[in-house]
């Protein structure tokens, strides 16, 4: 068994950071094509034209995601740290790939 007793909490951080920027990045493509489309249907009552905010969400929500990861990252793994300095740390089994012997 191999423990992990600390978590780098910058290392923690840019991983969820770029992980949920990436979602937001799909998320924002996905509610920009969304309201692309169906703000043709609404006529001329929204204030900003539907294709705007389709593309302002495509600018946005990777930004906010981001930055929402990077937070809840470094706060993860500072949570993790404390915990696993009382508790001793997560116990994981590492295990080998069969390698194929060299003749």
């Amino acid at each position: 068994m191999v423990k992990i007793e600390k978590i780098g909490v910058s290392s923690a951080a840019k991983i969820y950071g770029l992980t949920l920027g990436i979602l937001g990045f799909v998320i924002g493509i996905f509610y920009a094509l969304l309201i692309s489309t169906f703000s043709g249907f609404m006529g001329d009552d929204l204030p900003i034209s539907g294709a705007g905010l389709g593309i302002g969400m495509a600018i946005v929500f990777p930004i906010m995601y981001g930055i929402m990861g990077f937070i809840i990252g470094a706060l993860g793994a500072v949570i993790y740290n404390f915990v696993a300095s009382k508790t001793g740390g997560l116990e994981i089994q590492l295990s080998k790939e069969d390698q194929i012997p060299m003749m």
